[in-house]
């Protein structure tokens, strides 16, 4: 889903699913965006359910709401190699944030390989953990609960305006580079071209992206095949041509770019197809 880029704090509204929200522009250079997923109340209970979350380079942190709009979960989701499987109950309400890659270490100070490919408990992230979903849970609204998150993500990033270069010129550039070329560039010239070694690139991804530079252009170009796929397949369903797109995007066989995709989505390309 494209993110709503005309919804501001003010305008927030939370409709039943999945739903992304831009950034407010003081903190669009640290988070992709904010999202919710409302799940609809009925009189029977909830089956429980699986998402397949892909790996995207980034670190979430989701609040969950129960029935009642009590807090019921809070977690951070760590950059991702892997599709993570979650299964079971979904909350009524879930919040998240997703910060842009290498920018949550801003707002927790976690080294990024700590958590990756992690589900984590908030708590071991922030020391006030507690007071700060305290101050969400006594909301009483659903937008008001965004309003809240977004407003605690506010004041984690302020709490670091005052270090200088949080986020170091090599982390956002390289980043800048694979995002931009949708991974399809020559990852082991990349530290040069920025003017550090390689061994102080990797150190940088991890501390602040949680993944190498390699795997971060590996999920990329990944990405980048699967929404090209997915775009083919909602226009011609019956003529979408992976090897082209395969090529297209620097994979220098079929089997590389069907290794890569099953990688990302646990699923090779024909399944994700069918």
């Amino acid at each position: 889903m494209a993110i709503d880029r005309s919804c501001s704090i003010e305008m927030v509204r939370v409709p039943v699913g999945y739903a992304e929200y831009a950034a407010p522009a003081d903190l669009a250079a640290h988070v992709a965006c904010f999202w919710t997923r409302l799940v609809e109340q009925s009189a029977e209970p909830n089956a429980p359910s699986v998402h397949r979350v892909l790996p995207d380079g980034c670190v979430d942190i989701i609040v969950g709401f129960d029935a009642s709009s009590a807090v019921s979960s809070a977690i951070g989701v760590g950059a991702m190699t892997k599709p993570l499987i979650i299964s079971g109950d979904s909350p009524r309400l879930s919040v998240g944030v997703r910060f842009r890659p290498g920018h949550a270490f801003v707002a927790f100070r976690i080294p990024a390989s700590a958590i990756t490919d992690e589900n984590v408990g908030y708590e071991e992230l922030a020391r006030d953990a507690r007071t700060e979903l305290d101050e969400i849970s006594v909301q009483t609204t659903n937008e008001e609960r965004v309003v809240a998150f977004i407003e605690l993500v506010r004041r984690r990033l302020r709490r670091v305006t005052a270090v200088p270069t949080s986020v170091p010129t090599s982390v956002r550039e390289a980043v800048r580079r694979i995002v931009s070329a949708s991974g399809n560039l020559r990852v082991a010239g990349l530290a040069s071209e920025i003017g550090i070694t390689r061994q102080q690139l990797a150190r940088h991804f991890a501390m602040h992206v949680g993944v190498t530079p390699k795997t971060l252009a590996r999920v990329m170009r990944a990405r980048a095949a699967l929404a090209r796929a997915d775009a083919a397949s909602a226009a011609y369903p019956r003529d979408v041509d992976l090897t082209s797109i395969a090529y297209d995007l620097g994979y220098y066989d079929q089997p590389h770019f069907i290794d890569d995709f099953k990688a990302l989505t646990g699923v090779t390309p024909s399944r994700w197809k069918g």
